[in-house]
């Protein structure tokens, strides 16, 4: 007998239907590929534990700093692989979620179908009369048709979910590698603190102005407290108006003449300009060798020296002396220039 042309293929059978709406909701495979893991920085070196002279702590500070660079760039790479994936995590979940909701429909028609053909009691409802294979109902073709494309739709779903959890894992990796390249930079500033700290202390300058009967301390190794050392050997020298050293100075001159002592000539001879320059610091925050300033229009300035005292070159008949901060009402700021 010849094949009927208008016959339809054959209908999955009910419990495949069913077994496939169990599958949509069930744990697809395990990643086949894990992200490859990502290397954390490795610990910052020590400084030598025994260094005793200034040349000794500055060497082993240069080679703190370096590695705090390094260790600081790989801090912000991590940083922005980490905005990468958490960016590639939230579209993998996007994707699932979208193919999840459409996959709903069909699955829910599908099982209305397996539902109204298992309270028929069977396969013969699908079917034509007698259950013959030849002659499918339409409800039997509909059948296969939404289990066609629910079952497509399946496999797209446990592909997305699969980039799914891949994300997760590279995300939860490239954080942990932030972590720990934030420790480890962490703890690179802890170890350049403490030589700095060793250094500060090396370098400690006492003095103390015989005029006044004020003394000062002048602490730490870096071109401003350099810079208020230089100054100090001034001590005394008469206050002339516009001179800049190397014997006579008046208040900007004395700091003009001070910094090219240590490397940075050139600077401008006006307080508005100088003032102008480097950082803003807060009185609260003054360290040796910070600029201070007076009065509304900046017309007078010093060097601060530590213990709320400041060297100054102040006025015609006078000389570079120390001077109480406290005594003056008149701050209006203070800069660091380094």
């Amino acid at each position: 007998m010849a094949p009927d042309p208008h016959r339809r293929r054959r209908v999955l059978p009910t419990a495949t239907a069913t077994l496939l709406l169990i599958g949509l909701g069930a744990t697809a495979p395990d990643l086949a590929h894990a992200a490859q893991p990502f290397r954390p920085a490795s610990a910052p070196t020590a400084p030598s534990p025994t260094p005793t002279t200034e040349k000794g702590l500055r060497k082993s500070l240069d080679a703190l700093n370096e590695e705090a660079e390094i260790l600081t760039e790989k801090f912000n790479k991590a940083r922005v692989e980490f905005n990468k994936a958490r960016k590639a995590e939230q579209d993998a979940t996007r994707e699932a979620e979208r193919l999840r909701a459409l996959a709903e429909p069909a699955r829910q028609k599908l099982g209305s179908l397996a539902a109204a053909n298992y309270m028929a009691g069977g396969p013969d409802v699908l079917f034509g009369s007698g259950a013959s294979a030849e002659g499918l109902s339409d409800r039997a073709f509909l059948a296969q048709s939404q289990a066609t494309a629910v079952l497509a739709l399946k496999k797209q779903i446990d592909q997305a979910d699969a980039a799914e959890r891949t994300a997760k894992a590279k995300t939860a990796q490239v954080k942990k590698a932030w972590d720990d390249a934030k420790k480890t930079r962490e703890a690179a500033k802890t170890k350049v603190s403490e030589v700095m700290k060793r250094l500060d202390k090396l370098t400690t300058t006492h003095a103390s102005d015989p005029r006044t009967g004020l003394s000062a301390t002048v602490k730490g190794s870096g071109l401003p407290a350099k810079m208020a050392r230089k100054a100090l050997t001034k001590l005394g020298s008469p206050y002339v108006w516009a001179a800049a050293g190397p014997s006579s100075f008046d208040c900007s001159g004395l700091v003009v003449w001070a910094y090219a002592q240590v490397g940075k000539p050139g600077l401008p001879h006006y307080t508005g300009d100088l003032f102008a320059m480097g950082s803003k610091v807060s009185r609260g925050a003054l360290r040796s060798g910070d600029l201070v300033y007076f009065g509304g229009n900046l017309h007078h300035m010093g060097i601060y020296l530590g213990d709320g005292k400041y060297l100054h070159a102040p006025q015609t008949g006078d000389v570079v002396k120390i001077s109480k901060l406290s005594d003056r009402s008149d701050f209006a700021g203070a800069n660091r220039i380094s």
